[in-house]
């Protein structure tokens, strides 16, 4: 079954256009440094150090790529796979697959792909993205003017200056860890509410509640900024639960609804 839901992502349109989406933005995101920094200002000597033009730290005008993949990133995710309970429900496909594998075997197959299949794709892409403005700016050494006030600034912050590409590396983790709970919050609300109109909207408005609050997963995701680490594991705490609890709530109302049998 895994191998079939696999296919089911990487050989529909669908899927296809949501992994080039995934590469796309952050690719976009380090070719607007190279228009900024090189075309537009004339300058073969970079500022910014790699880690702060990375994708993740938002150092570019507008940060229009990374709000739009990280300002929705559930319905990515939903487009991409967790909806397929729904379709499949839909479809008359879902009691097919039950008389051919056992109920927990569908279930635990759908949540592993959910969970493992958009972290690996986000990974490679952040991966790629990172290793691009390496070897492209390579000679930068400022985080956005933020070093100048290094004495007043939080520990973790201290910890990213002195360690950029570490600090990086973890926020590519994190980023793709949280990745992974969005897509799961996203097949939980598809199997709690059997509906793509109900199911998208619900999954959005929690994952914006979460990204907007002051101690929300928003401070989880993205580097080189005031707060500190308190902030960073508050957010990933608390989507993390959040997630959790749909997840228990998922149980009951799907693991244990006999009317799919």
């Amino acid at each position: 079954m895994i191998k079939c839901e696999l296919m089911r992502i990487f050989k529909s349109t669908k899927g296809r256009l949501i992994i080039l989406l995934m590469f796309l933005l952050p690719l976009i995101d380090f070719i607007q440094h190279i228009y900024n920094d090189i075309i537009l200002f004339g300058s073969f000597d970079p500022e910014n150090h790699p880690a702060f033009t990375s994708f993740l730290s938002g150092s570019t005008m507008g940060h229009f790529t990374q709000i739009l993949l990280s300002f929705i990133l559930p319905l990515y995710f939903l487009l991409l796979y967790a909806d397929s309970y729904t379709t499949d429900r839909n479809t008359g496909y879902l009691k097919c697959l039950i008389m051919r594998v056992e109920k927990k075997e569908y279930y635990k197959t759908k949540f592993k792909i959910a969970a493992i299949v958009p972290s690996v794709i986000m990974f490679f892409s952040l991966l790629l993205n990172f290793l691009l403005c390496i070897i492209f700016f390579h000679s930068g050494s400022s985080f956005g003017g933020m070093e100048e006030y290094y004495h007043d600034m939080n520990k973790w912050f201290i910890f990213g200056y002195n360690h950029p590409y570490i600090y990086y590396f973890i926020y590519i983790i994190t980023y793709c860890f949280v990745c992974g709970l969005c897509s799961v919050l996203g097949l939980c609300f598809s199997i709690i509410f059997r509906n793509h109109y109900i199911a998208y909207p619900v999954s959005f408005f929690v994952w914006i509640i979460q990204a907007i609050f002051p101690y929300g997963v928003g401070n989880s995701i993205q580097p080189f900024t005031e707060y500190g680490f308190n902030h960073y594991l508050s957010g990933l705490i608390i989507f993390s639960a959040t997630v959790l609890m749909v997840f228990i709530v998922t149980y009951f109302m799907g693991l244990r609804n006999k009317d799919e049998i």
